[in-house]
Formats: C-alpha cells, structure tokens, sequence
C-alpha cells in the first residue's frame, strides 16, 4: 500500500509515519512490536515481518543513513563574510562561501566553493581548504596545511599544531622546529577536540575517506590510510603509518 513517510525513528518510538530499520535477527521482537510505518530490512528476514511495508536490501543501516540524509541534508553554505570576520586581501574567498563571525583568514589561504568557515574559526596563512569543506565554530588550522574537497572538522579540534620532537642537549631538551604540515584528503570527517600535528619535515597525512572521532590524538608525520576509522581516546605516536580500511576502537593507541 501507498504510505506517506515524513520522519526517521528508532524502532521503539517510530509511529506510522515513520521509517526504521532491522539489521540483525536479535532485533526481530523489537521490529514486530514497532509501529514504525515502513522498515528497511535485510533481506534474510523479510519473510518474517509478514505484512509489514519493507524496502528488502542487503545493506539495512547503509540503506537508513541514505535515507536519513535525505529527511537531515547538510547545510548548504550561506554565502558572505560576517562584519566581525578578518580575512586578509591575500586571501582567495569564493563568494559561494560562508564566513562566520569572528573569524579569522590569513594570508594567501585559499578556499575552495561552498566551504563554510563558521565562527570564531582561524586558518591561518597559506592554508588551502577544498570545496564545500566546514569548520564547526573554534577550529584552527595552523599555516600550511592543506584541506581536500567536502571535509567536516568539528568544534574545537586543532590541525597542524607542533609535533613534539625535541632533542636533548646534556642539560635540557632542545626544540625541533616542525617545519611540515598536514595533509587531509577527500572526504575526511574529524571530531571535537581532536589534534593532529604537522610534520617535522615531511606532512602528516589523512587520506581520503578516513573518519577520526573526538579526542583523538595524531603525532607529527602519521600516515593514515584511505578509509580507516579511529574512534574517541586513539593515541597514535609520531611516525605511526596505518593501512587501507584499518579500524582502531576507543582508547587504543600505537
């Protein structure tokens, strides 16, 4: 039957104008007990929602989380440059872009279309953001990094701080100057209060894909596979290189 969906809902709220989903058979009495107007299902267990309204797939969470993007866009830029916001005249801004206030854009940064800088952010000189990047508001990105296209980063979290290498000189420690940056690629999702810090001579690098979550701690010259995943609390020493697709859970490090 034709059915008007007009929200996303868990199964044990959703009523029957909402969507949910079932990705697991641990998760059947739940289902059969939902209100939820249709569900998204693997289809291994379409057979046991009997008269229910399915969307049958092999994917059912990636299925929910397109579908949800759908009812949840993203923000698209509200393009123009607060009166609060410096943004010095070296600068490349696209007037596609948005510029929250107070924040702060050095020289010779360039920023590609549509990204949205938003308040209290800096980028400092030499930065290059991609397109339709978004710093959530208190992000800084220290000079000389380099952003790809459709980057998030989220409040709070710092790219392309010192790494810490110092040397030690008999009686005390002497600093290394870090003269790398960062490198971020496509695509890259990092959470709040994260660090990343530059290299000492070559750059940190994030590669496309990768996905960082809050409170995590990258060391100067990592390397960070396409599509890895680090979740809150990973500690990664300078130097630390990780692969393709590689996952490291809360609170582990290396």
């Amino acid at each position: 039957q034709d059915i008007a969906i007009s929200r996303i809902a868990p199964l044990h709220t959703a009523q029957k104008d909402d969507i949910s989903f079932v990705s697991h058979p641990k998760h059947l009495p739940e289902a059969l007990a939902s209100q939820a107007g249709a569900l998204i299902v693997h289809h291994k267990l379409a057979d046991k929602l009997p008269g229910r309204n399915l969307i049958v797939c092999d994917n059912p969470q990636l299925y929910f989380a397109q579908t949800a993007r759908l009812f949840h866009p993203a923000p698209a830029a509200n393009p123009g440059i607060h009166p609060s916001a410096v943004v010095e005249a070296s600068a490349i801004v696209p007037d596609s872009c948005e510029i929250g206030a107070n924040v702060y854009i050095g020289e010779c940064v360039v920023l590609g279309k549509g990204c949205r800088i938003l308040a209290n952010c800096v980028v400092e000189a030499n930065c290059v953001l991609g397109e339709h990047t978004v710093l959530h508001p208190n992000v800084t990105i220290y000079a000389g990094c380099h952003l790809g296209d459709r980057v998030e980063i989220h409040s709070g979290t710092v790219i392309g701080a010192d790494g810490f290498g110092n040397a030690w000189a008999q009686d005390h420690w002497y600093k290394i100057p870090q003269v790398g940056g960062v490198e971020i690629g496509n695509d890259v999702e990092i959470g709040a209060n994260t660090t990343i810090d530059r290299g000492a001579i070559e750059d940190t690098v994030i590669a496309e894909g990768a996905k960082i979550d809050n409170l995590v701690q990258i060391g100067h010259n990592c390397e960070i596979g396409y599509g890895s995943i680090l979740v809150s609390q990973v500690g990664l020493a300078g130097s630390t290189k990780l692969g393709r697709n590689v996952v490291m859970g809360g609170q582990s490090g290396s």
